[in-house]
């Protein structure tokens, strides 16, 4: 499970049930329950996520989370899911830390509600982030 508590903002993803793909790991779908939390609305939903793109996620957010503790020069990491309900961007700033731009979408319709916000992350966050990507990832069928 995923948890960013930041303020009174929470993002919590928590992982429910995986699809097995014969052979292909990393072409496995995990289902997750994702919520985030304002004090003023509450948005909860399921999304699906391949055990591949999460796992390029996990690597690609080591990387940053290792140049944010040695104090080198950060690229920005984008996850756009594959079925596009959950975005994520990573922009490191001048503080030893991230902002994270999130855009979440319950349903694939246009009508659907888009909710878009940003939270400022240090590099304390990172150990919990990549452990719960981590659990996710190996989320058992």
């Amino acid at each position: 499970m995923i948890e960013i508590i930041k303020d009174k903002k929470i993002l919590r993803i928590t992982p429910f049930q995986r699809e097995n793909t014969p052979d292909i790991p990393e072409s496995d779908w995990i289902q997750v329950y994702v919520e985030y939390m304002l004090p003023e609305i509450k948005i909860q939903y399921q999304a699906s996520f391949t055990a591949g793109e999460l796992n390029l996620l996990k690597n690609n957010l080591t990387g940053l989370y290792m140049n944010l503790v040695k104090g080198k020069i950060a690229n920005e990491i984008v996850f756009d899911s594959m079925e596009n309900q959950l975005n994520l961007i990573f922009s490191p700033s001048l503080r030893k830390g991230v902002l994270l731009t999130l855009t979440l979408r319950p349903e694939n319709s246009a009508e659907s509600i888009i909710v878009s916000d940003c939270l400022g992350m240090d590099e304390s966050y990172f150990p919990a982030l990549l452990s719960g990507l981590n659990e996710i990832i190996n989320w058992p069928s």
